[in-house]
């Protein structure tokens, strides 16, 4: 990632580009042009001139090639450098591209004042300089102004020195109007190089976004089909669950009428009414089973709504208490309710869902409570007090942390082998959480292996539709 992000940096993308032409697209021209320069200069000028042009050629190249494979390390590594660091790089690239431009500018500049063809060959090499460095200047505009004053020096004293005279001085204004241009020129390409880097950056910037929204889209869609594959395991778990839940009060009510069936033919009619109640009993029971089922579908098809009235909220959470009572006390467990001293008692919201509510938890907790303790908690809740908060504590077994994030889907039960054990399909607290939503508040839970849970189921105080 840091190496991807330094390739996007304004001032690593001017070197890149700095060091490929430089070195890459126009090192052939410079390196001809130093060679067919001293080549000339040896045979055409009389003298030892020549030395001192390869003189500097050879001082030239040396410090080239020493600079050229220390930029080349610093930017082939990225992953090694530090993005503070480029700005002090780019100045010594700077300083560096300056010092080599004057030492091969040195023996132009010097053949003004050779002997003839001496004026000639540096007006002639000095302007084919102009012309190389308008090409490979860049890294800065600045540099403009530092290397290309040598050239224009060497330019016009060769142009002087052709002839004698107002002749002469006309030929070095002539050379320093082209000087002036190739100023302008270079400003201009070196404009246009860093408008090219900037739209380079920005492109890269905008194929790693690309990247990372791809490789997000992917992580939700890996998700997505977790949740989904998740969903589906649950539902199997259910309809095993399920064809056990249905089959057992069916059996139920078959077993107990084909009895009094008996005892009608038989003309014994003394254990009917109790048998009768059994059948009834398991009726309700199946009953209760499918609503659960219908309503996890409505709920799947957004066709339950709230339908707020102004009720008791005492009232309400001591009738829940009160249904579930009998189930608590035949595995010896105690029921407590306390009601906030802050709390109002009318609220405006659906009572008959918040009665649905609170008798799947509390009859949860009693389901999975022996010889503990069940607390069902009224309070206020929110910045401004604008939910009532019902907390229902119990000593039972508790839920997994593994389990919690899952709890509330439908389709999932936490504990397969205990869940077994009791009545139910593990469809209310899918439906509770839902039916919390639905009246403006929330369903959630804490809870620790072997020491208890508790749900806390939070409502609006004064139900407002939405839109």
């Amino acid at each position: 990632m840091h190496a991807n992000t330094l390739r996007m940096n304004h001032d690593y993308m001017t070197l890149v580009h700095c060091r490929d032409k430089a070195w890459g697209e126009h090192a052939l021209t410079r390196i001809g042009s130093i060679l067919v320069a001293t080549t000339a200069v040896g045979i055409s000028v009389p003298g030892y001139w020549w030395v001192f042009c390869v003189g500097a050629m050879t001082i030239g190249w040396a410090l080239e090639g020493t600079f050229y494979r220390w930029l080349s390390d610093k930017i082939d590594h990225p992953e090694r450098l530090d993005p503070q660091d480029l700005p002090r790089i780019k100045q010594l690239t700077i300083r560096a591209i300056i010092g080599l431009v004057a030492i091969y500018a040195t023996p132009f500049l010097a053949l003004a004042f050779a002997p003839h063809p001496g004026p000639s060959l540096g007006l002639i090499f000095a302007c084919g300089s102009l012309l190389v460095i308008c090409g490979q200047h860049v890294l800065d505009r600045n540099m403009v102004y530092w290397t290309l004053p040598v050239i224009t020096v060497a330019v016009i004293l060769c142009a002087i020195r052709l002839a004698d005279g107002w002749v002469g001085y006309l030929l070095g204004f002539l050379a320093f109007l082209l000087c002036v241009n190739t100023v302008v020129l270079t400003g201009a390409s070196v404009k246009s190089a860093e408008d090219l880097i900037e739209a380079q950056g920005k492109a890269l910037r905008l194929a790693d976004e690309l990247d990372e929204r791809v490789v997000q889209r992917t992580r939700e869609l890996e998700e997505a089909v977790k949740v989904a594959e998740e969903a589906n395991r649950a539902k199997s778990r259910f309809l095993a669950t399920m064809s056990h839940e249905l089959r057992t009060p069916l059996n139920a009510v078959i077993g107990y009428a084909e009895m009094v069936g008996e005892d009608v033919r038989s003309g014994d009619l003394g254990s009917t009414e109790a048998d009768l109640e059994k059948i009834r009993n398991a009726a309700r029971h199946l009953l209760g089973l499918i609503n659960e089922v219908l309503d996890i579908s409505k709920m799947e098809a957004n066709e339950q709504v709230c339908r707020p009235t102004q009720f008791d909220v005492r009232s309400v959470a001591q009738e829940a208490l009160d249904a579930i009572i009998p189930l608590a006390a035949a595995s010896q467990t105690q029921c407590e309710l306390e009601i906030a001293p802050t709390l109002e008692t009318l609220a405006y919201n659906d009572e008959g869902k918040l009665r649905q509510c609170l008798l799947n938890l509390l009859s949860n907790a009693a389901k999975f409570t022996t010889n503990g303790t069940i607390k069902l908690t009224c309070r206020l809740s929110g910045p401004q007090q604008e939910w009532i908060a019902f907390d229902v504590a119990d000593t039972g077994v508790g839920i997994a942390e593994e389990d919690l994030p899952r709890i509330f889907l439908p389709f999932f039960q936490s504990d397969t082998s205990l869940t077994r054990s009791v009545e139910g399909t593990g469809l209310g607290l899918a439906i509770s959480q839902k039916l919390s939503h639905l009246m403006g508040g929330d369903l959630m839970v804490t809870s620790r292996v072997g020491i208890g849970s508790t749900f806390t189921l939070l409502i609006a105080r004064q139900f407002v539709e939405a839109g």
